[in-house]
């Protein structure tokens, strides 16, 4: 009764999934033109005329490498969005390039999306899904685009990789590059206050076994 007492306490306090899963999130706002960190590199063209924002939040699972996410942007219509990259779609997530330069496509988040996957909004549209990071399910990108996914996890979890999103707005000098960009932060999930009370809980049965 008491080994059952202590698996029950520890799934409580150890809830599958917890700890194998990252929050990533981001603010995006109007993107250099050469996808630059301006931290690092001053780029010439400036950034783009734009007064579009989003918000990026999502969990990547790190056992399964899924990352279910969703995507609030403003100011840009899924009319206005430019296929580009690889894949010819949208918006990906980059991994990260020296001195915070333009990195490599990591993640492709409309790689066979749908119209179900959009909600048009007031002000611009909302895209939820969830999406495979594998290369594999990634269109098989062979250009050196992807990290790998031995390191895909860790390349997205960097604090270095930012999401962009690509439209015809921000075509300046002949060249597409991204409308808006937002750098990626990323944090473990805190334990649950269930979790919490099952410390307490697994401090008491121990006590009691002595």
């Amino acid at each position: 009764m008491k080994r059952l007492s202590l698996f029950i306490v520890f799934a409580l306090l150890f809830p599958a999934g917890l700890y194998g899963q990252s929050m990533l999130t981001a603010d995006l706002s109007a993107a250099n033109q050469n996808g630059s960190d301006p931290n690092f590199v001053t780029d010439p063209a400036g950034t783009v005329p734009t007064m579009a924002t989003g918000t990026l939040t999502g969990t990547l699972d790190t056992t399964d490498f899924l990352f279910d996410f969703n995507l609030v942007v403003d100011g840009i219509t899924t009319g206005d969005l430019l296929n580009f990259g690889p894949n010819m779609t949208p918006i990906h997530l980059h991994v990260p390039g020296q001195l915070g330069a333009f990195g490599p496509i990591a993640v492709d988040l409309t790689l066979g999306a749908t119209a179900a996957d959009f909600t048009a909004t007031a002000g611009g549209f909302e895209l939820s899904r969830e999406v495979s990071v594998l290369l594999a399910d990634q269109g098989n990108v062979t250009l050196g685009v992807h990290p790998g996914d031995a390191s895909i996890v860790d390349a997205l979890t960097s604090g270095s990789g930012f999401v962009l999103v690509h439209t015809n707005n921000s075509d300046i000098n002949g060249f597409p590059f991204g409308e808006i960009r937002g750098n990626l932060t990323t944090a473990v999930p805190e334990p649950t206050s269930l979790g919490l009370l099952a410390l307490s809980s697994f401090g008491l049965v121990l006590r009691r076994r002595r």
